[in-house]
């Protein structure tokens, strides 16, 4: 039968395939094998912690920046847009389109919230706080890292 791993010839002789694939030379360990992933492995762990590392300069770098390199506006009207483009069905479809799961929409509703109780306060304060509201946004993005940090720039 055609699925039987036996292999009759014309001869009459029954000869299966893995019999003549297979020789027997006993344990295979070869000493530069070993060495060989023992270094990638080591490679490996080293760019990792050179990632995070990275990572921890730049979240330091950008807490270091100053206020004033951050915007001092916030609209509530484009807050609200962005938490309803989220929350519609376009935004659910392509954030379980890119993570695999549908969203909360937390980072719009932290920004809508956050504009609504802003703005009872007076203009010098409401631009400082936007000012912060910006910078700890951008901290908190380097520290969490992103997918270019397992991809290897070509120089």
């Amino acid at each position: 039968m055609f699925w039987n791993s036996d292999k009759s010839n014309d001869s009459g002789k029954n000869v299966t395939s893995k019999e003549n694939d297979i020789k027997d030379d006993g344990p295979h360990t070869d000493n530069n094998e070993i060495r060989q992933m023992e270094s990638l492995l080591d490679d490996v762990m080293n760019d990792k912690k050179s990632s995070s590392s990275l990572r921890n300069k730049a979240s330091n770098r950008a807490e270091s920046l100053e206020l004033s390199k951050f915007p001092k506006e916030m609209s509530c009207m484009t807050a609200l847009d962005e938490l309803m483009q989220c929350m519609s069905l376009g935004g659910q479809i392509r954030n379980y389109y890119r993570y695999g799961d549908l969203t909360l929409c937390d980072k719009q509703s932290e920004k809508l919230n956050f504009c609504f109780s802003n703005s009872l306060n007076t203009l010098d304060v409401k631009e400082v706080n936007v000012q912060e509201f910006y910078k700890k946004r951008l901290v908190e993005q380097l520290k969490r890292g992103s997918s270019e940090d397992i991809w290897e720039s070509r120089d």
